[in-house]
């Protein structure tokens, strides 16, 4: 009878959710909208009727000492929202060319907290997260793939629980 109770407990509860955004694949993706979108009103949406565990944002940052960490392009508009920023460096390439890639910090993050997680929201359509994908549903836990239609790979829309398509959903989400 208690575990009866517990199932049922358990079921009224509304899903867990985390929320992990890989910076640079959404904002490069949202480049040419007319207006810029709220990552506020992206985790209100995306929380909507679920508790929020966690919220991550992975966010490179400039080695420019003069320019302070919360202003910076991929910082900033993740800062008065609640996320969790976890940052690093650019990296600079001989050719000139800059990069940040958050692919094994964000997959290693997400399978940790999996077991504490009913959805997993991987705001990313990048296919190096397809293994992880697999790896987290096998788990039991569901995932959501959040991203703009061409920024999104063919495995994570086929792979997903949900996609959202952020172009689709962009009047909510505007500043």
């Amino acid at each position: 009878m208690d575990e009866l109770g517990e199932r049922l407990e358990r079921s009224a509860a509304r899903p867990k959710l985390g929320v992990f955004v890989d910076v640079p694949n959404v904002l490069y993706g949202a480049e040419g909208a007319e207006s810029e979108m709220s990552m506020g009103k992206l985790l209100d949406y995306l929380a909507d009727g679920r508790e929020l565990v966690r919220a991550t944002a992975y966010s490179p940052v400039s080695d420019d000492h003069n320019e302070p960490v919360e202003r910076q392009r991929f910082v900033a508009p993740f800062v008065p929202h609640g996320y969790r920023i976890v940052t690093k460096p650019l990296k600079r390439f001989a050719d000139g060319s800059i990069k940040g890639n958050f692919d094994v910090e964000m997959a290693i993050d997400i399978v940790t907290m999996a077991e504490r997680l009913d959805v997993v929201a991987v705001v990313s359509g990048d296919a190096d997260f397809a293994r992880m994908v697999e790896v987290i549903q096998g788990r039991g836990v569901r995932v959501e793939v959040v991203a703009f239609a061409g920024s999104t790979s063919v495995e994570m829309r086929a792979l997903a629980d949900r996609y959202v398509e952020l172009g689709s959903i962009f009047d909510r989400i505007r500043i």
